[in-house]
C-alpha cells in the first residue's frame, strides 16, 4: 500500500477517535470547531485523546486558578489538549505554564486572550523574560508596519520566532519582504502575514519558498479544493515541510473528500485538518531528512500559533457549525 493509504489508515485515524472521544467528553461544552482542533493536536503528536486523564488535567487547572483566570472555560480546552497530547506527564507542564504565566502582567501580554498559549511556548525556555521582552519588540515592529492587520496572534508567533532566529531585526527585514511578495498574489490579511512568518523557516531561498507555497495551492484549487485565508497559515506549513507531490495531494483529497462524508452540510474545516495531518505526517516521519530553520519544536510551536489564531476566529465568529 502506498504511503497516501497507509496515511489514512493511521493518523487521520487516531484523529477521528479523539474526535469522537472528544464529542463524548465535552458535550455541551464546545462545538464541533473547537473539537476539531483539540483532535489535530492529538493526531499531530501521535497519540489519542484520553477522557479520565483530560478530566483530571481538567481539574488540576480549576483547582490552581481563580475564578476568573484565563486559563479557565471551555475556550481554553484547546490550549489544554495541546499540553496533555504533547506531555507525557500532563501536571507538571500545567504547573509549569501557570508559574510563567505570572511574568506575562507586562506590555502586550498583560490582557491577552492567549496567555496559556504564551506561556506554554515559555516551557523549558532559557530566559523566559529576555525572550518576552524580544517578542514584544519584534511585536510592536509588525504593529508598526501592518497596523490593521497585526493581532494577538502575532505575540504567540513572534515568541516563537525570537528563540529561533539570532538576528531580529534581519529577520524582520525578511519577514516584511515575504509579505511584500505575498501581498501581490493573495488579498491581505492576518493569515498572510502569519505566513510570511512561517515561511521564515523554510531552507529555501524566498523566491523557491514563494513558489513552492503557491504551486500547492495551485494543486489543490486544480483538485477543486478552494484555499481560504484561514488556511493559508497550514499551506505554509505544509510547504515548508513538502515540495508538491502526488502522493500528499491524494491524500489531502482523500481526507477532504472523507470529512465531507463525516459532515455533509458543515465540512469547510475539512481541507484545514488534511493539510495539518499531512504535514504532521512529515514532521514526524522525515524529521532527520529535512533541512530546516529552527527546530521541529519550533514548528511545531508554530503550528499551535496557528492553531490558537483559529481558536480566536471561532471565537470571534457567530456562526457555529453545531
Amino acid at each position: 500500500m502506498e504511503k497516501g493509504g497507509i496515511f489514512m489508515l493511521t493518523r487521520y485515524t487516531l484523529y477521528l477517535d479523539s474526535l469522537e472521544a472528544i464529542k463524548t467528553a465535552t458535550k455541551w461544552a464546545l462545538t464541533d470547531d473547537f473539537r476539531r482542533l483539540m483532535a489535530v493536536n492529538y493526531a499531530i503528536h501521535d497519540t489519542t485523546f484520553d477522557p479520565n486523564r483530560f478530566e483530571q488535567a481538567q481539574a488540576a487547572v480549576k483547582q490552581k486558578t481563580g475564578l476568573f483566570s484565563k486559563f479557565r472555560g471551555s475556550n481554553n480546552l484547546v490550549w489544554l489538549s495541546f499540553l496533555d497530547a504533547k506531555y507525557e506527564d500532563v501536571g507538571p507542564a500545567i504547573d509549569e505554564a501557570l508559574r510563567l504565566d505570572t511574568l506575562l502582567d507586562r506590555k502586550h501580554f498583560r490582557f491577552s486572550a492567549l496567555r496559556p498559549f504564551l506561556a506554554s511556548q515559555l516551557i523549558n525556555v532559557d530566559e523566559p523574560e529576555r525572550r518576552l521582552d524580544e517578542a514584544s519588540a519584534l511585536y510592536q515592529a509588525f504593529k508598526r508596519q501592518h497596523p490593521w492587520l497585526t493581532s494577538e496572534e502575532d505575540l504567540l508567533s513572534a515568541l516563537v520566532l525570537v528563540q529561533a532566529f539570532d538576528d531580529h531585526t534581519e529577520l524582520n527585514e525578511r519577514i516584511e519582504s515575504y509579505y511584500e511578495a505575498l501581498k501581490v498574489h493573495l488579498p491581505r490579511s492576518n493569515e498572510l502575514q502569519l505566513v510570511s512568518h512561517l515561511l521564515m523557516f523554510s531552507k529555501l531561498g524566498r523566491d523557491d519558498a514563494f513558489a513552492r507555497f503557491l504551486d500547492w495551492r495551485t494543486r489543490l484549487e486544480n483538485q477543486q479544493l478552494a484555499v481560504k485565508s484561514e488556511q493559508l497559515p497550514s499551506l505554509a506549513l505544509l510547504s515548508i515541510v513538502s515540495a508538491p507531490n502526488d502522493q500528499d495531494e491524494q491524500a489531502i483529497l482523500d481526507i477532504t473528500n472523507a470529512e465531507k462524508e463525516q459532515q455533509r452540510w458543515f465540512n469547510t474545516h475539512g481541507l484545514n485538518v488534511a493539510i495539518q495531518l499531512v504535514a504532521a505526517e512529515h514532521i514526524t516521519e522525515d524529521a532527520s531528512d529535512l533541512l530546516l530553520n529552527g527546530t521541529f519544536a519550533h514548528l511545531l510551536a508554530m503550528q499551535q500559533a496557528a492553531s490558537a489564531a483559529a481558536s480566536v476566529a471561532i471565537i470571534a465568529s457567530t456562526s457555529s457549525s453545531d
